[in-house]
């Protein structure tokens, strides 16, 4: 039984340069751990509630209420976060998921992927999670690119992590170098993908597409793309670059995309609604993993395998290790590909690099090799490693 003595909470800096809320756990025998929470741009409309303003009178009695009861496991602590959760938001309640998890590992003397392992009664195989890496960003992303594919990544099938590093490094490096002689690189995205002007989306794709070839890393590399559909979907249309079209119009770009360049993995490239497309791409491209992110929104009661062969996992899309490790259960069940991903914006926290590694995920979404958030997660996996 543990025993929660003092909760202490501050506000940090996320990378956005806005506050975040880091929790820090004190149990009676000086046991102590931290959590803080990622948030996105734009939520998914799927995802648990986010909050801007805190209820500290809501805040102070969740506190009460934990630190008042003995707590046993994980799935306690997070039933009394999730009986607030619609009035703080998963904001507020996953930094104290996250450090009383990191609590419960230390009390085990358990790392903490062994204790994410454990709790929801995996058996990694010990391989490393793909990653995937922002290169151009897009949509949300680029205010001057709304109604655009969010992020044109790479997926660097190379393991252990330490190996994957280097094509990352140099891929990333050569086009950020050639954009720059060309003055064509005008900042970076909240994933440290890289935002450019006067450049259509082809000309991303060769561009990524000839320098993975230049390279020689046309065995381990391929192109990702997270299109995130429900931010240019509105009256039933999608108003892509520019243009108004129906779904079918849309799904013929996307072919048009798959048979040109080597892409693996299409995240979101429908809207939610939209579930006839959703069925008609999945058996449509059998060797292409179709993946939910808002379609799932990283909750159970939302997973089916009839649209998507896989799922993106975002912690705070459900506020709770305990719900986080529900749906990936749910997923791994419908033998759907699972991908373990970031948020635009960050904090120094990397829970969800122990995650992916103790779930056994098939991919991990770091964002671009740029920003002390993004490098803390490449630094964090391989010090798994």
């Amino acid at each position: 039984m543990i025993k929660i003595k003092e909760i202490k909470i501050r506000e940090i800096l996320n990378s956005a340069g806005k506050k975040a809320l880091e929790v820090e756990m004190i149990t009676d025998n000086q046991i102590k751990a931290i959590g803080s929470s990622p948030s996105a741009i734009m939520p998914g409309k799927r995802e648990v509630i986010t909050t801007k303003e805190v209820n500290k009178d809501k805040l102070n009695k969740m506190i009460y209420e934990i630190c008042s009861k003995k707590l046993s496991n994980q799935g306690e602590l997070d039933a009394i976060l999730e009986r607030y959760m619609q009035q703080l938001g998963s904001n507020i309640c996953l930094p104290f998921s996250l450090a009383f998890a990191r609590i419960m590992a230390q009390v085990q003397k358990l790392t903490l992927v062994q204790y994410i392992t454990k709790i929801a009664n995996g058996k990694p195989k010990g391989k490393s999670p793909i990653p995937l890496v922002a290169i151009f960003s897009g949509g949300v992303h680029n205010q001057k690119e709304n109604g655009s594919i969010q992020n044109i990544m790479i997926a660097v099938n190379k393991h252990p992590f330490s190996k994957a590093v280097q094509p990352i490094i140099e891929i990333y490096s050569y086009i950020e170098n050639e954009l720059k002689e060309k003055d064509r690189l005008k900042a970076y995205g909240q994933s440290s993908g890289m935002i450019v002007e006067e450049m259509t989306i082809d000309e991303k794709f060769e561009m990524v597409h000839k320098t993975i070839k230049k390279l020689n890393y046309e065995k381990e590399v391929t192109i990702a793309i997270d299109v995130a559909a429900e931010h240019f979907f509105e009256d039933n249309s999608y108003t892509y670059q520019g243009k108004k079209m129906e779904s079918q119009e849309l799904s013929k770009i996307f072919k048009d995309y798959i048979e040109n360049y080597n892409i693996t993995y299409i995240e979101d490239p429908f809207d939610t609604k939209d579930e006839e497309y959703w069925r008609k791409m999945k058996a449509e491209y059998k060797n292409i993993d179709i993946v939910g992110d808002d379609l799932f929104a990283t909750q159970d009661k939302y997973i089916n395998r009839e649209l998507a062969n896989g799922m993106v996992i975002k912690i705070n899309q459900v506020g709770t290790l305990t719900g986080t490790i529900n749906a990936f259960n749910k997923a791994k069940k419908e033998d759907m590909a699972t991908c373990v991903s970031q948020r635009s914006i960050e904090t120094e926290d990397t829970f969800m690099c122990d995650l992916a590694v103790a779930l056994d995920a098939t991919y991990i979404k770091i964002g671009g090799p740029r920003r002390g958030d993004r490098i803390a997660k490449y630094n964090r996996l391989l010090r798994l490693e």
